[in-house]
């Protein structure tokens, strides 16, 4: 029997392809012949070596695991089929982490600008353009990270987003004068931006059955950062300055950076990539961490178009989810953001009743600790969230749990212009930070599910950046309007909350139970 090295000469045999595409076949050269008795056994057994490829594509159009019977599987098979267990754990701990060391640069804001306005006599319009540069550089930068990460990968995107969020959180604690604050948070806010990767690579790695809860739970990894920042603030501001607040914020990036090795990049990129053998290295670690199986056969890739693609977005498939999630992410992030601002204006307007306009014009009024208390009591807020959207999400769907929220928020924010104790006025703004955060991460799941690998990360930088223009205008409502008048203000976050409430329930497509698609 001759070896199929004497077929066709070794190495790869061409063949023509009536649709032009080049082909070759791979084959393992046979070691014996027929003349030593070899029985047609092992020619078939050979043969199964032989693989088609197709040069345009890299994919194995035939293979040894069809040769076996055909069976193939999907890297969304692998990602049901592997299950929940400790490899989710330890990458939701990862991310968890990653997610908390931004929450302490945001609520930064909130702690840091009274502070500033003392050092430096600011009025309300300086210290509200202090928020806003920050989602300038946000907003810019979003669609940008969004772009890498659906390009290079999300593991590669995040230790840039890291090291660039550290770097410029550290400097900015030299800052000379306000003006450097402003550049420096500009640029911290750019690497923020970034930060939307570590939600896509959990997701990509979460079995449909599970997703939505562990995503949900993932919030409390925001809500944990956020109370941390304010209690060392609290510590911090009193008895060693605003600058040693920057410089202890900024340490957790660097922390998060080394940890960033542990994290595996997202296997659904890498098939995208038509890197088949990473992700089925990775796939494969995963299911011995949680001791289950992958499914018998071969990796295989499902029809794969161009990564990053902007023009996706607007496919007549997603152009209507697109918009309207667009409208979401401002909502979300204009409410959610102004509240967090809202509450430090709201408490130095409560401990100024009474006092001279002379006192008011001072530009000096200092957080007190029982303030560093009522911000405490109301970020707590952020943890009734878990339990309402554990209840509802795959009860009711994702954009009727939207809905639920955007109302929810709406109306207490309302709320707020009722002349109340500062005990009621905890409670309000504890249901608003509670509902706004419910908003949040309902926004997060529903983009990552409903978008493909293709452009998942891409979807929720550009949407993203919506988010930032809406947290750019918040502080001349939560800082500046509100200073003028509370009821006008709390009534524009009331409105929208309501209008985001139904466009969530006139979203075209519901992610619940739904697999991650991964391409168009």
């Amino acid at each position: 029997m001759e070896s199929l090295a004497d077929i066709s000469g070794g190495g790869l045999y061409n063949l023509s392809s009536p649709t032009n595409h080049h082909k070759s076949v791979k084959y393992t050269k046979l070691l014996s012949h027929n003349e030593d008795g070899e029985d047609d056994e092992l020619f078939e057994e050979r043969l199964e070596q032989v693989a088609l490829i197709d040069d345009s594509s890299g994919d194995d159009l035939y293979g040894s695991a069809n040769a076996e019977g055909g069976e193939v599987f999907t890297v969304e098979d692998a990602v049901e089929a592997i299950g929940f267990g400790f490899f989710q754990i330890r990458l939701y701990i990862i991310c968890g982490l990653f997610t908390a060391a931004d929450a302490l640069e945001m609520m930064l804001l909130a702690v840091l600008s009274p502070a500033l306005r003392c050092e430096w006599q600011l009025d309300h319009f300086h210290v509200a353009f202090l928020t806003t540069v920050v989602f300038i550089g946000m907003c810019i930068m979003a669609p940008f990270w969004g772009f890498l990460g659906d390009k290079y990968g999300r593991q590669t995107t995040l230790y840039m987003v890291t090291m660039w969020i550290g770097y410029f959180g550290f400097l900015t604690t030299f800052s000379p004068s306000f003006i450097w604050v402003l550049i420096l948070r500009g640029l911290v806010g750019a690497g923020l931006a970034g930060s939307p990767q570590s939600f896509a690579l959990l997701a990509e790695f979460l079995p449909s059955k599970s997703r939505a809860k562990m995503l949900q739970i993932g919030g409390v990894a925001w809500a944990m950062g956020t109370v941390f920042e304010i209690s060392i603030a609290s510590i911090v501001i009193p008895a060693l300055g605003w600058r040693w607040l920057l410089a202890l914020s900024a340490l957790p990036s660097f922390l998060i950076c080394i940890l960033l090795k542990l994290l595996p990049e997202s296997a659904r990129y890498l098939v995208a990539a038509g890197e088949k053998e990473k992700a089925l290295c990775i796939l494969q670690k995963a299911a011995k961490l949680n001791k289950s199986k992958l499914p018998s056969g071969r990796l295989t890739v499902s029809h794969v178009g161009t990564r990053g693609n902007f023009f996706d977005l607007m496919s007549p498939e997603y152009r209507r989810t697109t918009l309207q999630m667009w409208l979401m992410w401002f909502v979300t992030a204009f409410s959610y953001y102004g509240m967090v601002l809202a509450s430090a204006e709201i408490l130095q307007v409560h401990n100024t009743k009474g006092e001279t306009k002379d006192a008011e014009n001072c530009k000096c009024n200092l957080l007190k600790s029982d303030d560093y208390i009522t911000m405490l009591l109301s970020t707590f807020g952020e943890f009734i969230a878990l339990p309402l959207n554990l209840s509802l999400i795959d009860r009711i769907g994702r954009r009727y749990t939207g809905a639920v929220n955007s109302f929810g928020m709406a109306l207490f924010f309302i709320l707020l212009q009722i002349n109340m104790p500062k005990s009621l006025l905890t409670v309000i703004m504890f249901m608003v930070r509670g509902f706004s955060q419910g908003l949040f991460n309902f926004v997060y799941i529903y983009t990552a599910e409903v978008y493909p690998t293709t452009i998942r990360t891409l979807g929720i930088g550009t949407a993203s950046a919506w988010a930032r223009v809406g947290a750019m205008l918040t502080p001349f409502i939560a800082q500046v309007l509100l200073d003028k008048s509370l009821s006008s203000a709390v009534w524009v976050y009331g409105s929208l909350g309501t209008l985001a409430a139904l466009c969530a329930v006139l979203l075209p497509i519901e992610t619940k139970g739904r697999v991650l698609p991964q391409s168009i």
